[in-house]
């Protein structure tokens, strides 16, 4: 990477830090950067530790779901087969949502895709959606963004794939050095929450989520978590890989709204007093897009992977219900496969 075309700094301070908790308070602490506990773990600054213990998995594992025999039935989606050809035509930024948290983002002339899994993520979490165009037929990737390092956000098949292809910018909060360094992957910059990456117009800043992380069972947390704003041309697009609904969207949006488009998870919530910290549901989605001042609310992560209690079909559904037009971002349902020129 060329130290003249690339900037990265650290914002002034991130929020006019208001106290949200009495460890808020009692810790004096900014979010300027993410927090660290003794043991060098980062830790959500409004909440403290997320996750879950492994005893909550289990009671949730041994639980008896009510949608258990909706799910048995099964759901499908269709999927748009996106033309890149008459979208690369387009004057102008668009966006194609290619299911779960990956977006492919075309402005000021760079290509950038979110949280990139383009097959089943293993044996146990497969797609449910069919990825809508072989990876191969994508367009040259310039910039990846990483917000966490679960398996379905950071997948190294499509990873790797990326890297032999395109040979791109991988952009990721603190913590995946180790990660990129097995890989032979040197092309990456490295975020803390408000520090900044600036080349040729596009500002890429690090923001915070409510999240956590971990691959091995000695990991977690020691890979930071985030969500990204993204500005071009006087444009600003906010997308969010994973988060719980914490008060810091409405702060992100009183010092960088209003937002253009913002896209936000939206399924992944049930049972709710095991999800409640780490996934959003539709209202919580709805409302923390309204506190970013978003224009645009582009719901995701939702109808690819079955990864919690609620029927795949529930939460654009519950959406669609919670939605009232004039009240907050104009609401735009995409599709797998389907794009939005804003």
């Amino acid at each position: 990477m060329k130290a003249a075309a690339v900037i990265i700094v650290s914002a002034a301070i991130l929020f006019a830090f208001a106290p949200f908790s009495e460890r808020l308070a009692a810790e004096g602490l900014s979010l300027r950067k993410a927090p660290v506990d003794k043991d060098g773990r980062f830790y959500n600054p409004w909440t403290g530790e997320a996750g879950g213990s492994f005893l909550d998995f289990l009671r949730w594992k041994l639980s008896e779901n009510p949608y258990a025999e909706e799910k048995r039935r099964g759901v499908s989606f269709p999927v748009a087969r996106p033309d890149f050809d008459s979208l690369n035509a387009v004057d102008g930024d668009w966006f194609v949502w290619l299911g779960h948290s990956t977006v492919l983002m075309r402005t000021g002339a760079r290509t950038i895709i979110t949280d990139p899994v383009f097959w089943d993520v293993n044996f146990l979490i497969k797609r449910k959606t069919p990825f809508p165009v072989e990876p191969a037929g994508l367009p040259k990737i310039d910039i990846v963004l990483i917000s966490h390092s679960h398996y379905d956000h950071l997948d190294t098949k499509s990873i790797k794939f990326l890297r032999d292809r395109d040979d791109p910018l991988f952009i990721t909060g603190p913590g995946y050095e180790d990660y990129f360094e097995s890989l032979g992957i040197r092309r990456r910059a490295s975020l803390d929450w408000s520090e900044v990456y600036a080349s040729e117009g596009l500002v890429i800043t690090s923001l915070p989520s409510q999240h956590w992380s971990k691959r091995t069972p000695f990991d977690g947390n020691r890979k930071l978590w985030c969500s990204f704003l993204v500005e071009h041309s006087g444009k600003r697009y906010v997308w969010i890989g994973d988060s719980g609904y914490f008060p810091g969207f409405t702060d992100i949006g009183k010092k960088y709204g209003p937002v253009d488009v913002v896209f936000a998870p939206i399924g992944a919530y049930e049972p709710r007093w095991f999800m409640k910290k780490n996934h959003m549901n539709p209202e919580e989605a709805l409302k923390a897009a309204g506190d970013l001042r978003g224009r645009i609310f582009v719901p995701i992560h939702w109808g690819t992977f079955d990864m919690s209690d609620e029927p795949l079909r529930l939460p654009v559904e519950r959406l669609k219900e919670a939605y009232k037009e004039g009240d907050g971002p104009a609401l735009m349902i995409l599709g797998h496969g389907e794009h939005l020129i804003p």
